[in-house]
């Protein structure tokens, strides 16, 4: 038998509600259920397409002049559209007008201007310069995160000079990155490239990295907005002056390319291809012109090495073509590249590159040329057969003539333009096209890639959601 100890009492224990501990337990397992709940893959819930909305700002660089022709063209291709731009840079700025469908003349000196539409005068705003006693043109260019240049030089025959224009207040960065044959080049000097509000860099690439082997760069503006245009020089053996003319960029690398504007006449065709990449690209080489697009003789697949430079002459096989009517080139690649075709004819020098698809329409500002002087835009690349008509008007916004031509897949289309014609405006139906328009005579070619107008601004689409 049991006995109590003297002096205490039995008790029955009781437990307590404690609600620190209920937290502990429930709290971890409802944030896993809300944790379960959330489906990672749904991003269409907190993300969507940008919003057009009215572009209300527009800005565009034109490269410093050559010798003789200080001018800038300018014009808009929006509707309805009549007042002033600015044309400048820095301080040194002007105002000009700007009209739909006609073209301003304006002279901005021996350096380098940017255009600055604002409100009714920013959609569609375009501007060019040109040449004086050889032909050459340059479309003015949009301010660009990151352009290419293919096909450029730094050696004694043939040099470039890379241009960096910054159109705003503020201090802007360049990075430039070097391909040659052998793979990217390291260049510090090229590295860090400071420009300072409302000024210009001119960069002579033959004494900053001379070589002699065909080189492509990379512009990357790393900090603020810059204008690159880069002015290409060929100094022939034995020749009695310089030749030269403006390079278009590219706005990156493609695995379909079309180059269209191969100078009339004899003379020497150089293909550069350019493949940034860690992979070995193999590219094939069509002909394109009015009746088909076909394979040449004799031009085998070629082979570009990874972040390396291909150079192939092209002379004579594009030589015959040429005469049988051959307008431009066409390559399909096994990874993207950019491309440029050289054309060094009668001692001039002209450049095909690749240019916009062209869905709705185009324009292209055009020198007036002199007496005797062919014009006319070249046409390619259509998805499906189509229609597309190319109005040309004088300066003072006169139609001189309007055509309507038929274009289909794997051929390509000719439009000669009139005496005159200075503003060109290209209207597809029914399909996308790519081109040029060129300009050839005594004195030379200059080709012009068709360049879409941005009439509208993008407004990202920001939505709440998790980070």
């Amino acid at each position: 038998m049991s006995h109590a100890a003297p002096g205490r009492r039995s008790a029955t224990r009781r437990t307590r509600f404690n609600p620190t501990t209920l937290l502990a337990v429930v709290l971890p397992v409802l944030t896993a259920l809300a944790l379960v709940s959330v489906r990672p893959g749904a991003t269409g819930e907190t993300t969507g397409p940008p919003t057009r909305t009215d572009l209300t700002t527009a800005t565009v660089v034109c490269p410093a002049p050559m010798e003789g022709a200080p001018d800038v063209a300018l014009t808009s291709s929006a509707d309805g559209v009549d007042g002033d731009v600015r044309v400048g840079l820095g301080d040194k700025t002007t105002r000009a007008r700007v009209t739909s469908g006609q073209v301003t003349t304006v002279g901005r000196g021996d350096g380098p201007a940017a255009v600055v539409g604002e409100d009714e005068t920013a959609p569609g705003l375009a501007a060019a310069r040109f040449g004086d006693r050889e032909t050459a043109a340059m479309g003015c260019v949009a301010p660009a995160p990151v352009s290419w240049f293919t096909g450029v030089g730094a050696g004694a025959g043939h040099t470039s000079v890379l241009e960096l224009v910054n159109p705003d207040s503020g201090t802007a960065v360049a990075d430039i990155t070097v391909y040659g044959r052998a793979g990217v080049i390291d260049v510090p000097q090229l590295r860090g490239v400071s420009v300072s509000g409302g000024t210009s860099v001119r960069l002579d690439l033959a004494s900053i990295v001379p070589r002699r082997d065909e080189l492509a760069i990379q512009v990357v503006a790393s900090r603020g907005r810059l204008g690159s245009t880069v002015l290409d020089r060929y100094d022939e053996v034995g020749a009695a002056e310089l030749t030269q003319d403006w390079l278009p960029a590219q706005a990156g690398p493609a695995t379909s390319t079309t180059l269209m504007g191969l100078a009339p006449g004899q003379g020497r065709r150089t293909l550069v291809l350019a493949n940034s990449s860690d992979d070995e690209v193999r590219a094939r080489l069509q002909v394109v012109t009015e009746e088909s697009v076909f394979a040449p003789e004799g031009v085998p697949e070629i082979r570009i090495a990874p972040q390396s430079v291909q150079r192939v002459s092209l002379s004579s096989e594009l030589g015959p073509a040429v005469e049988d009517g051959a307008i431009g080139v066409r390559l399909a690649s096994s990874g993207p590249i950019t491309a440029t075709l050289r054309s060094y004819v009668g001692h001039d020098l002209s450049h095909a590159v690749p240019a916009d698809v062209v869905e709705t329409s185009a324009t292209v500002l055009l020198p007036e040329g002199a007496k005797g002087d062919e014009k006319s835009v070249l046409l390619a690349g259509a998805t499906n057969a189509g229609d597309v008509t190319v109005t040309s008007r004088s300066a003072s916004g006169a139609e001189l003539d309007s055509t309507k031509v038929e274009i289909s897949p794997n051929r390509g289309v000719v439009v000669p333009l009139p005496d005159g014609a200075v503003l060109v405006t290209i209207t597809p139906a029914r399909t996308v096209v790519t081109g040029s328009a060129m300009v050839s005579g005594r004195s030379g070619a200059a080709v012009l890639p068709l360049r879409r107008p941005v009439l509208s601004g993008l407004i990202p689409a920001v939505r709440p959601g998790l980070p």
